[in-house]
């Protein structure tokens, strides 16, 4: 599916001001020329012949704040909102009259009419002033809004000049057509409404507003971003209530109109010759905006009135009333609403008040804006606070990206979904599993091996369909409904038995330890540096030392000390200074550590390999009939060191409680930090003592995995002479990088500290952790 913005023009790209101008001009005409009402009396009219003169006329008519009051109440077209000005006055005029019965209904287009107004405003002396008119608030106008408020304009005639029945002043009338018309001529000027309309205006010396015409914003930042816009992908259309003339005239004059693709252009042109096709079956309908039909047609030319609409936010809308927001969502688009064009107080609050997807100050904006909703990472932050909005933003990119039109789609946020997220969606009756993992300043385009792993022998379930594009992966399963392991292990350590016991995960974890092995065994073969480069687990250390994502996190920030708020030690100082971790100073410190990562964890080093699923921690695991392992999400999937293979596990599933559960782990944390900065040292207290269940895990992996493999390694002349570095420096990784330590919106400082403590200390062999982790000579193999 095309990715597709549709752009109102006016308060978006064009401004309204000569648009305005012209409407102020028709009411000055009707008001003051002998041709229609002369309410002055004066013997001729002659039109203004410089754009000075034409404002000045026009706003002692027509001022602004009469103009956006309209706008406001999503009177979008301006030959609607001169047309809704113009019942106003009629409507005041008639009431200074004696015998407005003689004149009522209106016929504004007829001349003898016009002269029997005449007649009596000649006796009468009428007083002219938009102060007089009736205000937008009035009861019969004021909880009205679009065509509703235009047809209560007949209603507000009747009751205000006593007459009955009606008065003809609705949208399409002869009196609006009328308008309309006189508009085109002020707007066209001479010459062009001449071309245009194959007569000449009716009063001569129009010079014409649109050749005052100028952009809303400077042009050089239109076209970048417009341009921005397509370089991501986007196909750009226009939705406007001008008509196609106007509408394509001053694009052409800014140059912009290249990037418009014409069969996504939709003006009243188009919009009045669908409604004449309707007229003549017989089903006369109105498709001007607020109805959907302009957007819809812009998006999907051969869209027709009464087809089902497309998946919601299957196309972006941008506009700045609440005409187009209201037209937008009932398309299902998603609306990107601009202040530009609201330029009071009322309006803008009017324009948030309708609920658009998104409010921007103007279209500059936008591309940025863009960015984050096509971004699968925004839905993974905003599915914890914002789900509804995230999954609105899903069902979108399932539309553009993979052409799913999805019924219903469900996020189900996890505490373990640091850098992913899951849920549901139907289709046809149909439920599917999904699940993608995020990875920022992320470098690699080929995830998700779930077919290498099945072939290896894992226990995996195999997908049903697959994206795999660079920054855009999402994998989509057949729903399983085995518990997950993760799940079961919190039970367990917060004291809920009833779904599984230790003894059987721990069961478990064993079995599939000694499974692990076996694959590896069968599985081992060499590789060169270039090959293992390019193996997907390096994006979760590696990868995320050097690509960007440790910069970000850390660089020039600062985290609170955790009984001293108000005191921020800098992530400088932090890789500066020495640690000591319950009494022990660390051999190396934190900065230390960071560098020699980056070396020892370098992709491009040849080496022995095997199959693994890179990303195995129990998030990502079913236990499938209470007793065995079923692997899914296998985004890092691939040939690899198996001593890479076995951090992640290792790690989240044994040691990284505080990650998942920071709300709830802080009150009972032990940790004690004291920062001596004259000494350059950071004391640490804490006891690492695991709960029970993890303590058996962490066990069961060491006797059945890590001993074993590091063992096997070693007879295979196959064990890094740095293999401790290695794995060291993996586990360094997770702690630090896997979330950001110093987001306070995330964690409370004393758990950013905690992060920090396990990051020092596993990331160097120390005897911290009891029993020993990693440290433990192969001597025999040696």
């Amino acid at each position: 599916m095309k990715k597709i913005v549709i752009f109102d023009l006016d308060g978006v790209i064009t401004s309204e001001e000569m648009y305005w101008t012209t409407a102020g001009l028709v009411l000055h005409e009707l008001l003051y020329s002998p041709r229609y009402w002369n309410v002055d009396g004066r013997s001729e009219y002659m039109p203004p012949q410089t754009v000075e003169e034409c404002r000045t006329w026009s706003e002692a008519v027509f001022p602004e704040a009469l103009i956006q009051g309209l706008k406001a109440r999503a009177v979008n077209s301006n030959w609607d909102t001169c047309y809704a000005a113009f019942c106003l006055y009629l409507i005041d005029v008639l009431a200074q009259v004696s015998d407005h019965a003689a004149l009522w209904p209106p016929r504004v287009e007829d001349a003898a009419w016009n002269a029997r107004l005449r007649g009596q405003l000649a006796q009468a002396r009428p007083q002219v002033d938009h102060e007089r008119l009736r205000p937008l608030t009035d009861p019969t106008l004021a909880s009205y809004t679009g065509f509703d408020l235009l047809a209560r304009l007949d209603i507000l005639a009747r009751q205000v000049l006593n007459v009955e029945g009606e008065g003809g002043l609705g949208h399409y009338s002869p009196s609006w057509k009328f308008c309309r018309d006189l508009f085109q001529e002020w707007y066209l000027g001479d010459a062009l409404f001449t071309q245009d309309y194959g007569r000449a205006p009716w009063q001569a010396g129009k010079i014409g507003c649109i050749n005052f015409e100028q952009p809303l914003l400077p042009i050089e930042q239109l076209r970048a971003t417009l341009e921005d816009l397509q370089a991501q992908g986007y196909t750009l259309g226009i939705c406007t209530g001008r008509g196609r003339f106007e509408a394509l005239t001053p694009l052409r004059n800014y140059g912009l109109l290249t990037f418009f693709s014409t069969e996504h252009i939709v003006t009243h042109t188009e919009v009045a010759e669908a409604e004449r096709r309707l007229r003549e079956e017989g089903r006369p309908l109105t498709l001007a905006k607020p109805h959907p039909f302009p957007f819809l047609r812009a998006a999907f030319p051969e869209y027709m009135p009464g087809d089902p609409l497309p998946p919601r936010g299957s196309f972006l809308v941008v506009g700045d009333t609440t005409s187009d927001v209201r037209g937008a969502h009932a398309g299902d688009a998603f609306c990107i609403a601009v202040r530009t064009g609201a330029r009071t107080e009322e309006a803008r609050t009017l324009l948030a008040q309708s609920a658009p997807d998104f409010l921007l100050e103007d279209v500059t904006h936008v591309p940025a804006l863009v960015r984050q909703i096509d971004d699968l990472g925004t839905i993974q932050r905003l599915q914890f606070h914002e789900r509804e909005k995230a999954e609105q933003l899903l069902q979108r990119w399932f539309a553009v990206q993979m052409d799913l039109r999805i019924d219903s789609i469900q996020l189900t946020p996890k505490a373990v979904s640091l850098n992913s997220f899951n849920g549901f969606y139907r289709v046809g009756g149909e439920e599917y599993f999904f699940k993608t993992h995020v990875e920022d300043q992320g470098v690699l385009a080929e995830y998700y091996n779930a077919t290498l792993l099945h072939e290896a022998g894992y226990n995996v379930v195999l997908p049903v369909r697959t994206l795999r594009r660079s920054g855009q992966q999402m994998v989509i399963y057949p729903v399983i409904h085995w518990p997950v392991m993760f799940d079961m292990m919190r039970a367990i350590e917060t004291g809920q038995t009833a779904q599984a016991s230790l003894e059987q995960l721990v069961a478990a974890e064993r079995l599939e330890c000694e499974r692990l092995l076996r694959i590896y065994q069968e599985t081992e073969a060499p590789v060169s540096a270039e090959e293992h480069e390019a193996a997907p687990i390096h994006q979760l250390f590696w990868h995320r030392l050097t690509g960007g994502r440790l910069a970000s996190f850390y660089e020039e920030k600062s985290l609170p000390l955790p009984t001293q708020p108000e005191r921020e030690i800098t992530f400088a100082q932090l890789c500066a200074y020495r640690w000591r971790i319950n009494g022990q100073v660390q051999r190396l410190t934190l900065g230390e550590l960071v560098e020699r990562a980056k070396s020892v964890l370098q992709p491009a080093q040849a080496g022995l390999t095997v199959v693994g699923h890179g990303d195995a921690h129990f998030g990502n695991v079913f236990l499938e009939e209470g007793r065995e392992y079923l692997y899914f999400d296998p985004a890092f999937a691939g040939r690899h060191s198996p001593l890479l293979d076995v951090i992640k596990p290792l790690f989240h599933n044994v040691f990284a409680s505080w990650m998942y559960f920071p709300l709830e782990i802080a009150p009972d944390c032990s940790l004690q930090v004291k920062v001596d900065e004259q000494e350059g040292c950071i004391e640490i207290a804490y006891d690492f003592t695991l709960p029970p269940v993890r303590e058996a895990i962490l066990q069961t992996k060491r006797e059945h995995l890590l001993r074993p493999l590091l063992a096997w390694l070693s007879s295979q002349g196959a064990l890094p002479e740095n293999w401790e570095e290695i794995m060291h420096a993996a586990l360094l990784c997770c702690p630090l990088l896997t979330i950001n330590l110093f987001d306070g919106r995330r964690l409370p400082p004393l758990i950013g500290w905690l992060g920090l403590t396990y990051a020092v200390s596993l990331g160097q062999e120390t005897e911290i952790l009891s029993p020993c982790l990693l440290a433990e000579t192969v001597e025999q193999e040696r």
